[in-house]
């Protein structure tokens, strides 16, 4: 827990935010950016503290390559561009890529599983993991959205690195379970011991992001919750 407070900290230092929850991340954060073209987002991103670099494509679509606190990097790329010249971009990827020996199909797929924020995933080969995020503007987003998606896909991101570099090498099932729900309850006990100021959150959403694996189970354990059914065309009459 101190390694991850410790890690916290120094993610929003370089984000230029002394504290998520009393603090905004940009000024003007209700006004609206039209949407996700770099002369829109750039600024946003320079505001916070993050350091980013404009590249291209070979066939001349725009990105950003954005270092945030000098120990993540993370790569975004405008898309779905409505004008000429990929502009007027009204989706976004964001992409933080890793690479190493040892990676570990199982933490990936468990680090999925517990985060509806983000898509956390491998190459086919295996020798690459990465955990991404897309965003709609489609009629604009304000700029704190923007920002705040932002912060939190960060944070996120530090995470899932020290949890790939901390995994161990195995596939079995054992302690998937775990994987999936020891934060969260981590989290809950802290907060129940001490009285609910006493630990922050990391984010105003950081225990709603590990509450999915839960509500999935809830829902499978409710006879009457919502079930869509799936029709079987593959097998013989």
């Amino acid at each position: 827990m101190k390694n991850l407070l410790a890690a916290a900290a120094a993610l929003i230092a370089g984000l230029g935010a002394a504290s998520a929850q009393d603090q905004e991340l940009v000024s003007n954060p209700r006004g609206m950016a039209a949407n996700f073209d770099i002369a829109n987002i750039g600024p946003i991103l320079t505001e916070m503290g993050a350091v980013w670099q404009q590249r291209q494509t070979s066939e001349g679509r725009p990105y950003l390559v954005v270092s945030i606190g000098g120990e993540i990097v993370l790569t975004i790329a405008p898309s779905a561009c409505l004008g000429e010249n990929f502009t007027n971009c009204v989706g976004m990827s964001a992409v933080a890529l890793f690479s190493g020996g040892g990676l570990n199909y199982q933490t990936v797929t468990a680090f999925n599983q517990k985060y509806a924020f983000t898509t956390a995933g491998m190459v086919e080969d295996g020798s690459a993991a990465y955990l991404s995020r897309y965003e709609i503007a489609d009629y604009g987003i304000p700029r704190g959205n923007f920002a705040s998606s932002l912060y939190n896909l960060a944070v996120l991101v530090d995470r899932f690195r020290q949890e790939l570099a901390t995994s161990g090498q195995t596939v079995s099932l054992e302690g998937y379970a775990d994987d999936l729900s020891s934060r969260l309850l981590n989290t809950r006990a802290l907060t129940s011991l001490a009285g609910p100021n006493a630990f922050q959150p990391l984010t105003r959403h950081d225990i709603a992001f590990e509450e999915t694996a839960e509500l999935v189970e809830m829902l499978l354990s409710d006879k009457d919750a919502p079930k869509n059914k799936i029709q079987n065309v593959t097998g013989k009459p």
